[in-house]
């Protein structure tokens, strides 16, 4: 969905298969937001120009390239620097979706973390904001928008949170992490979700990401991705179509197969198709 006016657009979506998120991304804005609240957790990423937030009795700047949290119920208001417009990357996530991921990642079940910092100026925290939020609108593996929403939310809460914990160091469980490769391997064209795979490993999420990375050296979104590229090739070689094989490997479109198969194999699949002695 699209709002315009004059050079100002703002677009609107929600997330398939992922409740309880709506995003936004704002261009060229310089109408202001007068007082208003959200029921959500609320996230803006600025990306070009500044202006100013007031929030909490407090008017803060925010300049491009800081990121803004407000809470749900806190009246707040903000515009553009006069004359100019902003352009940002919204988040709003209902609170009980951050609750039960706060609780995963602290192990410590409580209410609501708190963010006391706005804006925030942390480069890694934002850069992990900005990769979430372009991968829930291109769509991308369920798997790999659940270890980011994780990952993101962990370094925000270890580093901003008002009561922030320290995360231990992951153990192997490697029967854990074995069935859960085991079963991105008979599984690899299905979008599976974080969820579903921790739940064949018998850990969190959260965990199961930790451990599954430093067993294999690949977060499972990425190993799910390196099977589905081998199986491609294994159909390629054997006369497959690309569209036919995109379909049977899992990939959502042929960009998607032909971006992650160039990445991984370093030609495109027309031309691995097209070649007469291939060498793996």
């Amino acid at each position: 969905m699209e709002f315009k006016s004059l050079n100002e657009q703002i677009r609107v979506w929600r997330p398939a298969g992922f409740a309880g998120l709506e995003l936004r991304q704002g261009t060229s804005i310089s109408q202001p937001y007068p007082k208003h609240w959200h029921d959500e957790v609320h996230f803006c990423l600025i990306q070009d120009g500044s202006g100013n937030l007031n929030y909490r009795g407090e008017k803060h700047w925010t300049p491009a390239g800081c990121l803004f949290i407000v809470h749900p119920g806190e009246v707040h208001s903000n515009q553009a620097d006069e004359g100019g417009s902003c352009s940002y990357r919204n988040l709003y996530a209902e609170p009980e979706l951050i609750r039960q991921a706060a609780a995963e990642i602290t192990g410590h079940p409580g209410g609501l973390p708190f963010f006391s910092a706005a804006p925030i100026h942390d480069r890694e925290v934002i850069a992990l904001y900005l990769e979430l939020h372009q991968s829930l609108e291109a769509e991308n593996l369920k798997l790999e928008q659940d270890e980011l929403f994780l990952g993101f939310l962990a370094k925000l809460i270890a580093r901003h949170s008002e009561s922030s914990w320290e995360l231990r160091e992951p153990g192997r469980d490697g029967e854990a992490v074995y069935r859960a490769r085991d079963y991105l391997m008979d599984n690899f064209s299905r979008n599976i979700s974080l969820d579903e795979l921790a739940g064949i490993a018998g850990l969190s999420p959260f965990h199961l990401n930790r451990v599954f990375s430093r067993e294999f050296g690949l977060p499972p979104h990425a190993f799910l991705t390196q099977v589905r590229v081998a199986r491609a090739k294994s159909l390629l070689k054997q006369g497959a179509s690309i569209t036919e094989t995109a379909i049977e490997v899992g990939f959502s479109d042929q960009s998607h197969f032909t971006r992650h198969f160039r990445r991984l194999v370093s030609v495109t699949p027309g031309h691995y198709l097209q070649s007469k002695n291939v060498q793996d």
